[in-house]
């Protein structure tokens, strides 16, 4: 038995006794109910905010906002499909805040190297919590709420529970990592074809994981990659005509070449295969000849250094650091992670889904905010798509006997 044969994949399309077609599975369905749902939401958007909402620089503002968010759904994204669950992301996501401009203010040390010891930190972390599920069998749940309360009191115990910044005794942190012209300013704006080849990139990985995902006969094979392809050429000219290329930063940059590294690194590697497989069934994966306790441990690991990058951002966009900055991320990682259950998946995990639906719920809870909705609604709003989310995930992954 081998990895791919143990890692869940799209199921061709299922046949009757009979032998003929059946109807349109559960989870395709799940899927375009899922995306009609957000369409509706948007489209109710268009009518009832209009230009206040739909406009290319606030829209590419709120995800440049969000890119802490968003990292912190991938690497929650990427645990769960090994079947593994860190709560601790977002308390290691303001450790690694403090951590760099603590390392920088108060130690003296180069911006560069606070960033790769910020880093470090983030993986021995993420090692801690690994050695505590896979070592002393500690329920991960247990583990890294616990981790994470420990890492979240360093914090406080290190601040005195009061901001971290510059002073006028330190000086200005470096200018590439903060302030104007930084990679944190949305005002630094990446050259267009930059802009425009993520882009490309990006709709070719997406459209590349939808015709897996849900694939056609054989005979329909070649019209439907032509399909694809024009649609991708569509897509990235309407993205150049409409401007978006122009207001893209180095934090949209820097989201969409994680989300880049991670999905290639899960699609076409034997480690992103293993992931999938003990994810799918432990047991069987490790009968495969698959090392199950070095793959959890890696995924903590990963997490860990995931969650002090979004850390690092958190700085880059702030120039400060704050006990607790990161908390409320955390209920929208998971949310958007699930969110990928039911967009464009077929019940399973995945990168894009946890992108895209992790955007798509930014652009609903800001929509309200727009409107009127105040904004202390918003963690009621993720609280509930989550809740929606993994009833739904888990509904579909239900088998009749």
């Amino acid at each position: 038995m081998s990895i791919k044969e143990l890692e869940p994949s799209a199921a061709s399309p299922q046949k009757t006794a009979a032998g003929g077609r059946r109807g349109p599975t559960r989870e395709g369905m799940s899927s375009v109910a899922t995306v009609a749902a957000f369409g509706l939401v948007f489209l109710v958007y268009a009518f009832w905010l209009q230009g206040d909402f739909y406009d290319v620089t606030r829209l590419t503002f709120d995800v440049s906002r969000s890119t802490p968010q968003l990292v912190l759904a991938v690497a929650v994204a990427v645990c769960l499909c090994g079947g593994q669950f860190d709560l601790s992301v977002a308390a290691m996501a303001t450790g690694g805040c403090f951590i760099a401009l603590g390392l920088f203010l108060d130690a003296g040390l180069s911006m560069e190297i606070a960033v790769l010891l910020t880093v470090l930190t983030g993986a021995v972390a993420g090692l801690l919590n690994g050695i505590l599920v896979t070592r002393f069998k500690v329920n991960a749940f247990i583990a890294t709420l616990g981790t994470g309360g420990l890492f979240a009191g360093f914090t406080v115990v290190y601040s005195s529970g009061q901001v971290v910044g510059p002073t006028p005794d330190s000086g200005p942190l470096a200018s590439w990592f903060s302030g104007a012209g930084s990679i944190g300013d949305f005002q630094n704006k990446v050259p267009i074809a930059i802009g425009l080849l993520m882009i490309a990139a990006v709709v070719a990985a997406m459209l590349i994981s939808l015709d897996q995902r849900f694939p056609g006969p054989d005979s329909r094979r070649k019209p439907q990659i032509a399909v694809l392809a024009v649609a991708a050429a569509g897509i990235v000219g309407g993205a150049w005509a409409l401007g978006i290329p122009d207001e893209f930063d180095w934090m949209i940059i820097i989201v969409f070449a994680l989300g880049l590294l991670v999905w290639t690194g899960m699609k076409y590697t034997a480690v992103g295969h293993a992931i999938y497989a003990v994810g799918g069934n432990e047991t069987a994966a490790a009968f495969a000849g698959i090392k199950t306790r070095r793959i959890s441990l890696s995924l903590f690991v990963f997490s860990g250094v995931i969650a002090s990058i979004a850390g690092l951002l958190i700085a880059s966009q702030q120039g400060s650091a704050s006990p607790g900055v990161a908390d409320p991320l955390l209920l929208p990682a998971y949310a958007g992670a699930f969110l990928s259950t039911v967009i464009l998946s077929r019940g399973r995990f995945h990168i894009w889904g946890t992108v895209a639906g992790s955007i798509a719920l930014v652009y609903v809870t800001d929509g309200l905010v727009i409107g009127g909705v105040p904004y202390t609604w918003t963690q009621v709003i993720n609280g509930v798509v989550l809740i929606v989310t993994v009833a739904l995930s888990t509904f579909l992954q239900r088998r009749p006997a």
